[in-house]
């Protein structure tokens, strides 16, 4: 599947199949890969938590992890009719985002924003103080896919004019290396 923007598979670009690890791509580059991503509740429940950023996506100025999620979720609905929730567990720190409380409210106003239930904000336990997990689940409907994909569409909107890992001048590439040298990331 590709949305013009993200192509999402299985692992090393293979076609997806539920119960599988999921990688997103822009074009040929990796953006991530999220594994596990176990079925649940006899198979109509996707669940995800397991998100690995490729260093592309942990440099980008945007949030463009809120777009990789949203596009796997109109992917499986859209490509696995038998799924009718998706399950999530959204717990990674953005270091350019040093303020995690504001990074956990945003993520819950994305998830009501597509209809997601029982949205809670969380603190993370085994992190460090300001980190929290937000977690919570999207049940397909007619009106929750109509939110899913109006917030989808604002947020493919942001990444038309200027594609993930784009750069606008020299300086913002050197801003991203400072922040990944300062990060401690190699």
């Amino acid at each position: 599947m590709t949305s013009g923007l993200l192509r999402i598979t299985g692992p090393d670009a293979e076609p997806y199949t539920l119960g599988r690890p999921i990688w997103v791509y822009t074009g040929e580059d990796l953006l991530a890969k999220l594994d596990p991503v176990p079925l649940l509740r006899s198979g109509t429940e996707l669940h995800i938590e397991a998100f690995e950023p490729t260093g592309s996506v942990r440099d980008e100025p945007r949030h463009v992890g809120r777009l990789i999620f949203l596009e796997i979720c109109a992917f499986i609905i859209e490509n696995f009719q038998q799924i009718q929730a998706i399950s999530f567990v959204l717990s990674r720190q953005i270091d350019w985002l040093a303020n995690g409380a504001a990074l956990a409210a945003t993520r819950s106003e994305t998830m009501t924003r597509i209809g997601a239930v029982d949205v809670r904000i969380e603190p993370k336990s085994d992190a460090k103080p300001g980190h929290f997990v937000v977690s919570g689940v999207w049940i397909y409907s007619e009106r929750t896919h109509a939110a899913l994909m109006s917030v989808l569409e604002k947020e493919r909107a942001n990444y038309t004019a200027q594609p993930i890992g784009s750069r606008n001048n020299e300086s913002g590439s050197v801003v991203a290396r400072l922040k990944h040298l300062v990060s401690g990331r190699s």
